[in-house]
C-alpha cells in the first residue's frame, strides 16, 4: 500500500523541507479534486511542518496504520538537503515516549553515517 507523505515518518520529514510554494503546489485544491477529504489542511500542515524543522525528526502515532508508531530522522545531501527519511517503527504497546531521545539519537548516528557513505560516493 501506498500512504501520502503527510501519513508517513519520512514523508514528513521530506515535506517539512519544502519551501512554502512547493507545499502549495503539493497540496493545490486541483490536485485533490476526485477527493477533497484527503487534503491536509494548510495551515495546520505548516505548524506541524515547523515544528519538525526545529525538532529534526517526526513521530508517526498510527496516521498511517492503527497500533503503529514511528520515529524517523532525515538523511541530508551536502548542502543540508533532506533527500530521506530514516525511521524504526513498532507496535505502539513496545513505544516508550521516555526513550524517544535515545531513539532519535540513534537513527541520527545512522543517518549520519549514510550521509557520509552518499558524499564518499558523488
Amino acid at each position: 500500500m501506498v500512504f501520502p507523505a503527510h501519513r508517513t515518518t519520512a514523508g514528513l520529514l521530506l515535506l517539512a523541507d519544502l519551501t512554502d510554494e512547493e507545499l502549495d503546489e503539493v497540496y493545490a485544491p486541483e490536485r485533490y479534486r476526485d477527493r477533497p477529504s484527503e487534503r491536509p489542511d494548510p495551515a495546520r500542515s505548516r505548524t506541524e511542518l515547523k515544528r519538525l524543522r526545529r525538532n529534526g525528526f517526526a513521530v508517526n502515532k498510527e496516521r498511517s496504520e492503527r497500533g503503529l508508531i514511528a520515529v524517523g530522522v532525515p538523511v541530508r545531501d551536502r548542502d543540508g538537503t533532506a533527500l530521506a527519511g530514516l525511521s524504526v517503527s513498532m507496535p505502539g504497546v513496545r513505544y516508550e515516549p521516555g526513550r524517544l531521545q535515545a531513539l532519535v539519537a540513534t537513527l541520527e548516528t545512522a543517518a549520519h553515517a549514510l550521509e557520509d557513505d552518499l558524499s564518499d560516493g558523488s
